[in-house]
């Protein structure tokens, strides 16, 4: 086979991998509750069905994150050398969207040319999103970082990241289903405060109903508190993120 098309088969691989939902909140009581769904889709494999079942929330010490979006794997590897390099957040989070606004550069040219038709997913939905939460001089917080390409007035391929504070809600991934789902779908306002594990549970509940081909049980359940993580569910029956490609 061609060099290149070997290039471009391991490079839109890495685009395979595609994982969602996750809802993240800052609660009343001051803890930060977690849900993620464990599916982990392979959206432009031939086997429609392909899917494998990984945790989506993930720690450096004191520092969690949560993982959504295509290539990943290679999200995973990146949060976790930008937080291990800098004890700092934001250059951590500075040092991590630089390297994925290189790899994704790459791997969005190669896509570009070898698959021309899903390009233009890419443009209109975005490539990624990490959440990095955790307690920072004792205050609970939340930063989103989204990752998107677009062209430039050349027709060249430009991909850029944008650091979000979040004030107390934030739900990566599929999340337009929940934003536009009627007032009988989502959970009470008395859930939210009442009971904020069920709350972020619900919300990705809704992806699982209306997305069963990309968001799917189990749910992962975590409560952070000042004093650290308290598991509330947790699917042991999970594979490791398996990373494809290189730069």
């Amino acid at each position: 086979m061609n060099k290149l098309l070997i290039t471009g088969f391991l490079i839109f691989n890495s685009l395979n991998c595609f994982s969602t939902c996750i809802a993240i909140y800052i609660a009343n009581n001051g803890n930060i509750y977690v849900a993620a769904d464990s599916k982990r889709t392979f959206l432009f494999n031939d086997d429609k069905s392909k899917f494998e079942s990984v945790c989506k929330i993930h720690n450096v010490g004191n520092n969690y994150f949560a993982v959504s979006g295509f290539d990943d794997g290679f999200l995973l590897k990146a949060a976790n050398e930008s937080l291990q390099q800098n004890e700092d957040i934001g250059a951590a989070i500075k040092a991590f969207g630089s390297t994925m606004t290189k790899r994704y550069k790459k791997l969005m040219e190669e896509a570009r040319t070898y698959y021309p038709e899903n390009f233009h997913q890419f443009l209109s939905d975005g490539l990624g999103e990490v959440s990095f939460f955790g307690f920072y001089k004792g205050t609970p917080k939340i930063v989103d970082v989204q990752f998107t390409v677009a062209l430039d007035k050349n027709d060249k391929v430009i991909t850029s990241y944008k650091v979000r504070p979040v004030l107390n809600l934030t739900v990566i991934g599929i999340s337009r289903d929940i934003t536009h789902a009627n007032p009988s779908e989502l959970p009470s306002p008395a859930i939210m405060n009442d009971n904020p594990e069920l709350f972020v549970e619900s919300l990705v509940q809704i992806e699982v109903r209306k997305q069963p081909r990309a968001v799917g049980d189990p749910i992962d359940l975590l409560k952070l508190t000042p004093e650290g993580p308290v598991w509330i569910k947790k699917n042991e029956n999970v594979v490791a993120y398996e990373q494809r490609g290189t730069f």
